[in-house]
């Protein structure tokens, strides 16, 4: 891993796309925002110090869900998904280890998003 430094209003990750890597926050923040098209983008949780994402797109090969742009200047571990899954491959039982860290970092911010995921369906279906 190596740090890299990204300037404010930088996407890092874009939503509907799949993310290679996994980046941890050292110091800066990035938001999390949510996008459907019509009304436009909605922040709906920032990172700090810690903060971690891309991982649940890299373990899954998924689209990522939201974009991830950085709100100030932003000093990112980048973990590529190779050496993560190398990691995770070459030592099975660090691998359950690996992804508890991850659940437990965020645990915060995914049950905001999975709150906001819910919050939009009802209303799609109110309309």
């Amino acid at each position: 891993m190596k740090p890299e430094y990204i300037p404010p209003k930088e996407d890092v990750i874009v939503q509907n796309e799949a993310p290679d890597d996994v980046y941890i926050v050292v110091s800066g923040e990035v938001e999390v925002i949510y996008s459907d098209g019509e009304a436009g983008e909605r922040v709906v949780a920032t990172l700090g110090t810690r903060g971690v994402f891309g991982e649940v797109s890299a373990l899954s090969d998924r689209p990522q869900s939201f974009t991830l742009r950085t709100r100030t200047l932003c000093q990112l571990l980048r973990l590529r998904q190779a050496a993560l899954k190398e990691a995770m491959q070459s030592k099975p039982e660090d691998s359950v280890v690996i992804i508890k860290n991850f659940l437990k970092v965020g645990e915060h911010v995914h049950r905001r998003l999975f709150f906001f995921i819910n919050t939009q369906k009802n209303c799609t279906n109110i309309r």
